[in-house]
């Protein structure tokens, strides 16, 4: 269950965008598309707070790899997990959301006969990019605050554009890196915040043979599909 003050932040309110989200995806008609999100239970309010209730999962992927094994994953689960992660962000982006803070943190897997089943978590800042019911992508903001994590914010996020399709893929293609090695799959872990954006431009260009080393060859070609798409661009989910 989640909770938020009714009378917070309205700017901070970020329970709204959880119910939304969640609610939109259970209307899918077609169960597969709606697979790797919890399932919404019920939603309201006391005088104090509001509430959202979903189904329970188990620990999240970062989680996992912290506490329970202690070490990195197989490069087989690892690429398990990136695939099922990104069937679970195609699947939001087709109901005209974007999620905008990828991360181990917010996947997690389910219980009992749904363990071997990831859950896409945390829509508090999620965004609507489409227009109304249509699928007409709206047009982008001048200037958008930096929202998200850091660690794996796409580049636009760090030059206050407006995010599309194509940097939620940037933001899924760096956890993946992070999936495979949490030491070495990102160069810029334990960097300071004015180095980072930098290090992300040269990641693009392939110049960190290190962390190119402990993924898949083909992830070379798939780090040069998402930097070519443009904002607007659907991506080709594979």
């Amino acid at each position: 269950m989640k909770t938020e003050m009714v009378l917070g932040n309205r700017l901070l309110l970020r329970l709204k965008i959880e119910v939304m989200v969640l609610m939109k995806c259970h209307e899918q008609t077609d169960p597969e598309r709606k697979a790797h999100f919890v399932p919404f239970v019920d939603r309201g309010k006391t005088n104090k707070f509001k509430f959202l209730v979903m189904g329970l999962v188990g620990p999240s992927l970062e989680d996992i790899r912290k506490d329970y094994l202690v070490r990195n994953y197989s490069k087989a689960t690892a690429m398990q997990c990136c695939m099922q992660t990104m069937t679970a962000l195609r699947d939001l982006h087709g109901i005209g959301y974007l999620h905008r803070d990828i991360k181990p943190q917010n996947y997690a897997i389910g219980l009992g006969s749904k363990e071997s089943t990831i859950y896409m978590l945390d829509f508090g800042i999620a965004r609507k990019f489409t227009e109304g019911e249509t699928k007409q992508v709206k047009v982008p903001r001048v200037k958008v605050h930096f929202l998200g994590t850091l660690r794996f914010a796409a580049r636009a996020c760090h030059k206050q554009l407006e995010q599309g399709r194509k940097d939620d893929m940037e933001c899924w293609l760096y956890m993946c890196f992070d999936l495979f090695d949490d030491d070495k799959g990102l160069p810029w872990k334990r960097c300071a915040r004015s180095e980072i954006l930098p290090m992300k431009e040269k990641f693009f260009k392939l110049e960190y043979s290190t962390a190119y080393r402990i993924v898949p060859e083909d992830f070379k070609r798939l780090v040069k599909y998402i930097d070519g798409l443009k904002y607007a661009d659907e991506p080709d989910y594979m």
